[in-house]
């Protein structure tokens, strides 16, 4: 399964914003918007690339991959709105859903650990005062 090039995804953003009455509402807006996405764009390939490596050294069955993917781009996003120890439970959260969606635990981990440089977060201190 090959992934979608920055580049394509530039000119599919490209062509989505071409319409008249879109064109003009976002006009204005649509320069400082394309050289967001091109620094964005590369970011997810790479992240999207350096799974697949992970899957393919774990044998993942090819049909799980787009699953994989999407943790890995979850992933992705919550690093870009959280820091910290609350980016560490964001992530936490995302794994257990897709734990329970069937994919591996493992796997999972390897990649928020692998591209990520994320650790599982320290358990709660539950105090009985």
């Amino acid at each position: 399964m090959a992934t979608r090039p920055a580049s394509r995804r530039l000119d599919k953003w490209d062509n989505f914003l071409s319409g008249d009455v879109l064109s003009t509402a976002v006009g204005n807006y649509k320069n400082k918007m394309h050289e967001q996405l091109s620094s964005i764009f590369p970011q997810l390939e790479m992240v999207e690339n350096e799974v697949k490596l992970i899957l393919a050294e774990a044998a993942t069955p090819t049909i799980l991959n787009p699953f994989y993917i999407n943790f890995g781009r979850e992933v992705w996003k919550s690093a870009g709105k959280f820091s910290g120890g609350q980016l560490l439970n964001a992530v936490d959260v995302l794994l257990n859903k897709w734990v329970g969606r069937g994919l591996d635990r493992d796997t999972l981990e390897k990649i928020r650990n692998t591209i990520f440089s994320l650790a599982a977060p320290a358990p709660l201190k539950v105090s009985n005062n």
